[in-house]
């Protein structure tokens, strides 16, 4: 069984020769830079860091530690990163604030500051990076001037322009050929996660429950962008690429960020909308990405069309692997969920969480629908044997 059936098994609630992996699959399934290093040197891996994002600072997984891991997925990402660093560059080394070093787009001309911390403007969006920390965030929203739905026919969200049609499809066409694992490619889309920064986090929220009218056009005219997005990847890659994630945090640790009732009419109608028209025009499978307690919103992300859900944040509330696969199993396939990832990957020991990892892995697996990962991406202090640990545990525990 190839990779890519493997994967698409699980999709398809049928159980495959054992559970499919996934490390560095997509924007938020990989591994930070500084735990990535650390993590070469316990494999005895040389090679260089790449970063396949310079706003977060990921990492792009090499061959290496796809092979040593037994992954089943693979990045097909876009021209451009979320700095608008293009990928087709030449790499140049840099040092990240915490040592590690990497190698970054040759676009890539962070401004230093006096404090240690770094700038980057992308059009009228600025990001800092503080000194010693680990990612930039926006600092200056590029949309907090947006008040009526007037001002958002004002906004210019593209799609991809022409450079990245060409460049994806070439990438895709390449990669089809070349390997068979389960191909993820990236549009950067989603409602909550995206317009959130766009407009300020603090402005956002008050605006979703107090300026509907223009959320309400805002989310329409994302919502248009994204179904463009994958009209041009049906147009320039066909079936060469196999899912599309898109990004929206509903939840927190303690539950809910928003009322269920407040989703159901400024969120969902967008999600259904969208995933009505890729069903329509394609065969990709869209992964769902919402961090922290979504248990509240789950019947209405199901019914809005959601089928696969990542990261499964185990440890926040309602979160359970038992509840989540006895009441959702039918439903959803767990794309993620392998570990609880804020304590016991982050804090627990290498025994502690290989016993987590089989125990979730015994849940999750039953019946398919389950994609090995953990849940987000690998942060910096995780460190290497724990995360050996908790990969070497799906090899161990994933068989059918």
């Amino acid at each position: 069984m190839t990779s890519r059936e493997r994967v698409l098994a699980a999709i398809n609630h049928r159980q495959a020769d054992r559970i499919p992996i996934d490390l560095g699959g997509f924007n938020a399934s990989t591994i930070l830079a500084e735990a990535y290093s650390k993590l070469l040197k316990h494999l005895r891996i040389q090679t260089p860091i790449r970063i396949g994002d310079t706003s977060q600072f990921w990492v792009l997984v090499d061959e290496a530690v796809r092979e040593r891991f037994g992954l089943d997925v693979e990045p097909c990402y876009p021209l451009y990163d979320t700095l608008g660093c293009r990928r087709d560059r030449d790499w140049v080394g840099w040092r990240h604030p915490s040592g590690t070093d990497v190698q970054v787009s040759s676009d890539f001309a962070p401004v230093p500051n006096s404090d240690g911390s770094f700038q980057y403007r992308v059009g009228h969006a600025l990001y800092r990076l503080p000194a010693g920390g680990h990612y930039f965030d926006v600092v200056e929203n590029p949309y907090s001037w947006v008040q009526t739905p007037a001002d958002v026919e004002k906004l210019d969200i593209p799609a991809m322009d022409q450079a990245e049609v060409a460049y994806i499809s070439e990438k895709a066409a390449r990669m089809r050929k070349e390997t068979d694992r389960f191909v993820i490619t990236e549009i950067f889309g989603g409602w909550n996660d995206i317009a959130g920064p766009w407009l300020g986090h603090e402005k956002f929220y008050m605006d979703i429950i107090t300026n509907t009218s223009m959320m309400h056009a805002l989310f329409e005219k994302m919502t248009d962008v994204w179904m463009r997005k994958i009209d041009q990847l049906v147009e320039a890659v066909g079936d060469k690429v196999d899912a599309v994630p898109v990004y929206n945090d509903l939840g927190s640790n303690m539950g809910g960020i928003y009322r269920t009732e407040t989703i159901k009419e400024m969120v969902i109608p967008y999600i259904r909308r969208f995933n009505e028209h890729v069903e329509r025009v394609s065969k990709y499978h869209i992964i769902f990405h919402s961090c922290g307690s979504v248990y509240q919103y789950l019947p209405d992300l199901i019914d809005a069309g959601v089928k696969i859900l990542n990261p499964v944040q185990l440890g926040a509330k309602d979160m359970e692997a038992e509840k989540l696969k006895r009441e959702f199993g039918k439903d959803l396939v767990f794309w993620g969920g392998a570990i609880d990832p804020q304590h016991t990957l982050a804090r627990g020991t290498p025994e502690q969480v290989r016993e987590e990892a089989r125990r979730n892995i015994e849940i999750f697996k039953k019946g398919g629908g389950f994609v090995f990962n953990n849940p987000h991406n690998v942060q910096s202090n995780v460190s290497p044997e724990n995360v050996v640990a908790l990969y070497d545990a799906a090899a161990e525990y994933g068989g059918f």
